[in-house]
């Protein structure tokens, strides 16, 4: 017998125990299946489910228009207007922008049912409708502000300043944030608020032409630039006093983000320190501040059903109640 390297050797038992190795295996792949065996080691998964983009049933979309107002996307509002904001009559309308957020806005969502107060929120669509969890959660908040009352409009898909874009850039932004929100609660935009107020005359006539009615504001609390609730109550009556030095303008549309934590906070200590300048109004027979639901008081030659002056007789009986309230407790 020649003379075989000892590593020869051990090469060899190696892809012996290799090769026998992959015959068995082979062997008991090709073996049949017990399969009531198989499905007793095996433990059972539940599907996977795939992301779901389907358009809202009409289940859905009755539930919402049941319980939320007939016009949540502000549909008697189509004819191109500019609703700049300010008014000489006290009175105010809360609009939120830059939501959904899940970290902030069911919680003023909340706080707003327990004031009673009913707002506008214009929602950028970049954080809804593509189907993923994330997208479908954000989704739910659109549809949860319109049951609860509130109305919804458009505050574009990716918050570019409108006049930075050409006419197609624009009309693809309206058409994906429209169809997003059409999606989300079954009823196209007819309000929104240009991201940053940046207007310009080429696109208030675009916005216009797509049956958009632009909404701006006239009362901003630097809820962006300032950190605590207190401030932004500081800066709301600032530029509240400002505005009715400079142009006799005592009330308007209110702007803040429902995306910021203190600005959540803030809005019940701004409802609060509004009561309390009430109580100082009732005693010298002037106009009360009257927190307003309807964007069409701040439209010309709007009828409401309620009219302001019918609106200030019901508030001066109840801020009366209100503040003896609040001399009791002080």
């Amino acid at each position: 017998m020649p003379w075989v390297s000892w590593k020869l050797r051990l090469l060899c038992c190696f892809l012996a125990i290799v090769a026998g190795g992959s015959f068995v295996g082979a062997s008991e792949v090709s073996a049949p299946l017990d399969p009531i065996a198989l499905t007793s080691a095996r433990p059972t998964r539940a599907p996977i489910l795939e992301p779901s983009h389907a358009e809202p049933g009409p289940e859905l979309l009755k539930r919402v228009a049941m319980v939320g107002e007939p016009d949540v996307t502000g549909s008697r509002f189509p004819s191109g207007l500019t609703i700049r904001g300010g008014t000489r009559r006290r009175m105010l309308l809360f609009t939120f922008d830059d939501g959904p957020s899940r970290r902030t806005t069911p919680r003023l969502l909340d706080m707003l049912d327990q004031l009673g107060i009913k707002a506008l929120f214009f929602v950028t669509s970049e954080s809804f409708g593509n189907g993923n969890p994330w997208e479908r959660e954000h989704a739910a908040i659109v549809r949860e502000i319109v049951r609860r009352g509130h109305i919804l409009g458009n505050h574009t898909e990716t918050h570019r300043q409108l006049p930075l874009l050409n006419n197609a850039e624009i009309e693809a932004e309206l058409d994906k944030s429209g169809r997003k929100i059409a999606w989300a609660v079954g009823s196209s935009p007819r309000l929104i608020r240009p991201p940053g107020g940046a207007m310009s005359k080429r696109v208030e006539q675009l916005l216009g032409e797509n049956d958009y009615t632009s909404v701006l504001w006239a009362l901003y609390p630097a809820d962006l630039e300032v950190y605590t609730p207190d401030e932004v109550v500081r800066a709301f009556f600032r530029v509240l006093e400002r505005r009715e030095h400079d142009t006799g303008d005592r009330g308007g549309i209110v702007l803040m983000h429902d995306t910021k934590a203190h600005s959540v906070d803030a809005v019940p200590r701004l409802v609060d320190a509004l009561k309390r300048r009430n109580c100082v109004l009732l005693e010298r027979g002037e106009e009360l501040y009257d927190i307003v639901d309807d964007l069409g008081y701040f439209v010309p030659g709007y009828a409401p059903d309620e009219s302001l002056d019918e609106r200030q007789e019901t508030l001066r009986e109840q801020t009366a109640l209100e503040c003896a309230a609040l001399a009791l407790a002080d």
